[in-house]
């Protein structure tokens, strides 16, 4: 008797989970977490919450549950963390997978004797409800972590045999620069901690109050250690519901809204990591093999970048001929010219979809009308939906993706098609036969199909009912 994969066991317990009620599923982490602080043997905790966990963040308010000490441990940088190895290493994320490296690679070689004790002394602290003795505990965890990381990762800059080794147990360079940001940010885990209970999560406007108290905690920090402060925005930026918000107190540390002025400053590289976005997105829809795309992810992608484009465009004076200026009129000129490319066949994937053909011997120029000889294609007819929705959703950002003219274009010719080819299609439908007939009535279906993936539900229910009168004869 073979036993069950793990990966097939997660996925049914994540489907289980998802199913759950939220009280549940806060009661269920409560107890689990509480009866692993108390060393109750027998259960597989972390395979319970690693499924709990997606379903806790989401709801809002504090964090339910009694944290461990890798919870306490991840508290001050948990705002950064992102799911998957960030290959292009952004500063300010760490992955995921490098922080539970990095947990394990303090316990077994850098605090294994110290950890332990600490793990311990959290627990106890913990299942006591004894806060002044935890947030003491803490505070060591914290100050021991930062400084055991970043002197290992400092003393092997010299040592090629020991970074290698440090590479190979951390993912490799990206791991490296992942785990000395964790030992920053643990350095300053007084401040970041404050940061976090003074600033709600998520944040929907950063108003004038909220940058003020950040400024007053990095100010305050910049005293002591100016390096590691830059952390403090990218926690309170990580919060925002609009990242480009997080320029508001760049403008209040630059004393400017000038691109020219803030792209020089100390905090350029929120601008940088905003900049970055976009021009990542440019270069991976431009990439795209017209015909081949994903136009749901692709549409996904363009909404994010007119959303980064707009705020970004609303909180500081771009100026055209500025370095900014210009690598954001290139990567919507990337966007746009692939958005272009795309759209480009869709009138002729819709003449697929729905085909005409000639009757009599007049040549190109005779007379057409609806090709009823056989039932619609459903995998055309799949891909015109995709298009037509593709097409519908860029209706309101196009403007700030400069495709405009394309998009109003490609649809004007679209509804000309459409409007033409319902017109004949109820005529043949009044006078078909047989299968003909059957045909006609599941391309009156189709059309209206098309009408609702362009946003027009009132024009497909009035030609559903014309198709009724029609069929009526």
């Amino acid at each position: 008797m073979t036993t069950e994969p793990q990966a097939s066991i997660r996925q049914k317990l994540a489907i289980y989970l998802a199913q759950l009620p939220p009280p549940a599923v806060v009661k269920l982490a409560s107890g689990l977490e509480r009866e692993k602080l108390r060393g109750t043997k027998g259960l597989p905790y972390e395979m319970i919450l690693s499924g709990l966990r997606p379903l806790l963040a989401s709801f809002r308010g504090e964090r339910p549950g009694m944290p461990d000490a890798l919870r306490q441990f991840c508290e001050p940088f948990e705002d950064m963390l992102i799911d998957g190895d960030d290959d292009g290493r952004r500063k300010g994320a760490i992955a995921r997978g490098t922080m539970r490296r990095v947990w394990d690679w303090l316990g077994e070689e850098l605090l294994p004797d110290a950890l332990a004790d600490l793990k311990q002394r959290i627990a106890d602290h913990t299942l006591k409800n004894d806060k002044l003795a935890l947030e003491a505990a803490v505070s060591v965890l914290h100050a021991s972590a930062a400084q055991a990381i970043l002197s290992a990762i400092d003393e092997a800059r010299g040592d090629a045999s020991r970074r290698k080794q440090i590479e190979q147990r951390l993912g490799g360079e990206g791991g490296i620069e992942d785990a000395r940001e964790i030992g920053a940010i643990l350095s300053i885990a007084p401040a970041m901690l404050r940061l976090q209970n003074e600033l709600p999560k998520p944040i929907v406007n950063f108003s004038d109050e909220m940058v003020t108290a950040l400024k007053r905690i990095y100010d305050e920090t910049c005293e002591t250690v100016p390096d590691e402060a830059i952390y403090l925005p990218f926690a309170a930026m990580y919060r925002l519901s609009e990242p480009s918000q997080i320029l508001r107190f760049v403008r209040t540390i630059a004393h400017q809204r000038n691109d020219v002025v803030i792209s020089r400053c100390e905090l350029a590289v929120f601008g940088e990591v905003l900049l970055g976005e976009m021009e990542e997105i440019a270069r991976r829809v431009d990439t795209q093999r017209p015909g081949h795309t994903d136009l749901e992810a692709m549409l996904l992608d363009i909404r994010r970048f007119a959303h980064l484009s707009k705020g970004f465009t609303a909180e500081i004076d771009l100026r055209r001929n500025g370095d900014w200026g210009q690598r954001l009129l290139a990567a919507r000129g990337r966007v746009s010219a692939a958005i272009s490319q795309e759209m480009s066949r869709f009138e002729t994937e819709l003449v697929r979809a729905l085909p005409f053909h000639q009757i009599g011997q007049y040549g190109r120029g005779g007379p057409m009308k609806p090709d009823l000889a056989k039932s619609p294609d459903r995998a055309r007819e799949s891909r015109m939906k995709s298009c037509l929705r593709f097409m519908h959703g860029l209706q309101s950002i196009c403007d700030a993706v400069g495709a405009q003219s394309h998009c109003r274009s490609i649809r004007q010719q679209i509804e000309i098609y459409l409007s033409s080819y319902e017109d004949r299609l109820l005529e043949e439908f009044r006078v078909a036969q047989g299968a003909a007939r059957i045909n006609a009535e599941a391309f009156v279906e189709v059309a209206a199909g098309f009408r609702e993936a362009m946003g027009e539900e009132k024009q497909a229910d009035v030609l559903r009912r014309r198709g009724q009168v029609a069929a009526r004869g």
